[in-house]
């Protein structure tokens, strides 16, 4: 069998991000790229975006971007950094709390999807390939 790993891992990702934001922007009105930006916050409260780009694997540019939509949203509060007038620290609102709490159970419920139908040896190998993917070819570190 001929392994086209990039092309199948790439598909899968379409696929996934395209089932994800549909299912979870139809529940709680927050596109999925949002979420990820709210659990890392959760995860990291009061982190700078630079920090946060780092964390979700988007570059500066971008991840100002997509605060920026968010903070217009409703869903988080920029908060200037101390002793750096170019830095922005981000917290969620209320609202962030609540749509992040929304979105676990079905991110939880994707991923019983996902791993249905496998042992957890087998799943233990997917994410060891995952993440060494990630590892070998991350840039941004």
């Amino acid at each position: 069998m001929k392994r086209r790993l990039y092309f199948l891992l790439n598909r899968a990702r379409t696929v996934l991000q395209r089932y994800a934001d549909s299912g979870v922007t139809r529940e709680i009105g927050v596109p999925v790229a949002q979420v990820s930006v709210l659990f890392a916050v959760e995860k990291h409260p009061g982190a700078t975006l630079a920090e946060l780009a780092k964390v979700i694997g988007l570059n500066n540019p971008g991840m100002t971007s997509l605060a920026q939509r968010m903070v217009e949203a409703g869903l988080l509060v920029k908060c200037p950094v101390p002793g750096d007038q170019r830095a922005w620290s981000l917290n969620m609102t209320d609202r962030g709390l609540q749509a992040c709490a929304a979105a676990k159970p079905l991110l939880a419920k994707m991923n019983r999807q996902l791993e249905a139908g496998f042992t957890a040896e087998e799943l233990d190998v997917v994410a060891r390939f995952l993440e060494a993917v990630t590892q070998r070819f991350d840039t941004k570190e």
